[in-house]
């Protein structure tokens, strides 16, 4: 939706034919033009109470352009006087802002803004429409506070572990004994890691259990058993190299 800006020009009558020409010019071109509201008022200083062009003033609501042919000064003062408060605002055509006359800023309350030319500094109705054009096109310029962008990891960046204790679990394979009697073949450490195996899949009681089983063999064995055991255990590798 375009933004609106109201423009109020004080007819009066100008000093020179070449003044005249000039409001002339510019009453023509802003008619038309697309964004703005031109409002044709009698001398300010010259509206009464009931007057129909100080209560058309009152009525306005939004930002307000005034063009007359006095100093910025003494238009924001008589703008007072009739009631119609607002901050005189800086632009192009009124680079001396001036905070003298200005309303009283009250907390929570945004005073509307005031736009003043003085036609006296213009010689060309062009310069005085273009110069309105370009306010109003400025006007509807926002401005927007963007989040912060986060980067993502791109496709081959590694994935980092978060803080919530989410991390990668790596699964070694057994160890083979280091200690089994030199010539033991790969098929017996192949079976006894295999053994390994599924005691480490088997559950925890059948774990236990095992245990204990083997636990009580230990102990029915006795000491004189351990001479037996590695006698078996030797001729058990003599049967099995070629």
């Amino acid at each position: 939706m375009a933004v609106r800006l109201s423009v109020v020009m004080v007819h009066s009558t100008p000093a020179t034919p070449s003044a005249e020409r000039v409001a002339q010019g510019v009453v023509g071109e802003l008619i038309g033009l697309s964004g703005i509201d031109l409002i044709l008022v009698a001398p300010l200083d010259s509206l009464g109470e009931a007057s129909t062009d100080r209560l058309t003033l009152s009525s306005i609501s939004g930002d307000i352009a005034v063009l007359d042919w006095r100093s910025p000064q003494v238009m924001h003062e008589s703008l007072s006087r009739l009631g119609v408060d607002g901050q005189r605002t800086q632009h192009p055509a009124d680079p001396a802002t001036a905070e003298m006359g200005s309303a009283p800023v009250k907390p929570n309350v945004q005073l509307r803004k005031l736009y003043f030319f003085n036609l006296s500094d213009f010689t060309a109705p062009e310069a005085v429409v273009s110069s309105i054009a370009e306010l109003n096109a400025a006007r509807a310029v926002r401005t927007f506070s963007l989040a912060p962008i986060i980067k993502r990891p791109a496709s081959g960046d590694p994935v980092q572990a978060s803080d919530s204790g989410v991390g990668s679990e790596t699964i070694s394979e057994p160890k083979t004994d280091s200690r089994l009697p030199t010539g033991t073949s790969s098929g017996v450490v192949r079976d006894r890691v295999a053994d390994s195996r599924e005691s480490e899949s088997a559950s925890p009681t059948q774990r236990s259990s095992g245990s204990l089983k083997h636990a009580s063999s230990d102990v029915s064995l006795g000491t004189d058993s351990v001479d037996q055991d590695l006698d078996a255990l030797i001729d058990e590798l003599d049967q099995l190299d070629p």
